[in-house]
């Protein structure tokens, strides 16, 4: 989004990244216009079986036009290439069309099978936080494995309930990253830049582009915008019970605990690798709360939790 009168979120590989995919203006909910393109996925197929398998018999995806590549030579000028060099002769084929997509955006790969646990105590790849458990990592959860971005509170929603688990309450989260000690950031009482990834360059949004999901176009877009890190790359960015990345990354949706100004039911927690939107400190108790679950950015993910008796 723009700097002015409209939040940014965030990317992958070839594409850029802002603070937080949230828009304040009243009257522009950017919840994805209808796209005339043709449908298609660039990434694996969702649990959910709402997007086509590449390959699977759906339509092949329409190459973006002359505009579009415009849009996108501007915002990835180290982006991948999408069309022959004016050096290639005439004859030469151009490339394919969507480009390999090396970072987890869009549709979501089939979950693992839920690890057992005995009643009352937490899987192995969780922390135990009084009454819950929460993911030690960001969705997928596997330390060194990049976040999944570019999704909605739903699609958190349906891959935690695939594992066994749910998407985490607002309360929850706090809690989890406030510690035991109550501290305002995850790591301490004290904001320490590069502690978390937090603080990389904003990088310009095309949301047109973004608005085409799922067509091939919008999974290119958001791969150039992630700039993510795999999961505990940074030791000092963990919570008091061993909670990484909660605070940078990816944004997380989660449920919501506590009214705000619009009171939809999911809002974003965690700030993203760019920082928060409208410059706020990203830290434990910041939320964007300006839209609604079904909203899909570029910079949003998730991770997972799960009640527990003691």
């Amino acid at each position: 989004m723009a700097r002015a009168g409209r939040a940014r979120r965030q990317g992958a590989r070839p594409v850029a990244s802002l603070a937080l995919l949230v828009c304040a203006c009243a009257g522009d909910d950017r919840r994805g216009a209808p796209s005339t393109r043709t449908s298609a996925s660039a990434a694996p197929a969702a649990v959910t079986g709402a997007d086509p398998e590449p390959g699977g018999g759906a339509a092949a995806p329409s190459r973006p036009t002359e505009r579009e590549l415009a849009n996108l030579r501007t915002i990835l000028p180290q982006g991948p290439r999408l069309e022959p060099s004016a050096s290639a002769s005439s004859s030469s084929p151009a490339e394919p069309w969507p480009p390999p997509i090396t970072v987890p955006v869009g549709s979501l790969p089939p979950p693992p099978a839920p690890l057992p646990h005995e009643p009352g105590a937490c899987p192995s790849d969780m922390a135990a936080i009084d009454d819950f458990c929460i993911d030690r990592y960001e969705a997928p959860n596997q330390p060194g494995s990049l976040p999944f971005a570019f999704q909605t509170a739903s699609d958190g929603e349906v891959w935690c309930g695939a594992v066994g688990k749910r998407l985490c309450t607002e309360a929850e989260w706090v809690r989890a990253c406030r510690g035991p000690d109550d501290r305002p950031f995850p790591y301490g009482a004290v904001r320490k830049p590069g502690t978390c990834n937090d603080d990389r360059a904003y990088r310009p949004v095309d949301w047109k582009l973004l608005y085409a999901y799922p067509d091939a176009i919008a999974f290119v877009v958001a791969a150039a915008l992630y700039q993510a890190e795999p999961a505990g790359s940074r030791a000092d960015c963990a919570s008091g019970e061993g909670v990484r990345d909660l605070v940078g990354n990816v944004a997380e949706w989660v449920v919501r605990s506590f009214p705000n100004a619009r009171n939809h039911d999911h809002v974003l927690k965690g700030c993203y690798w760019a920082g928060c939107y409208n410059r706020g400190e990203p830290g434990c108790t910041f939320v964007n709360s300006a839209h609604a679950g079904s909203f899909r950015s570029y910079e949003a993910g998730f991770r997972c939790c799960l009640g527990r008796t003691r």
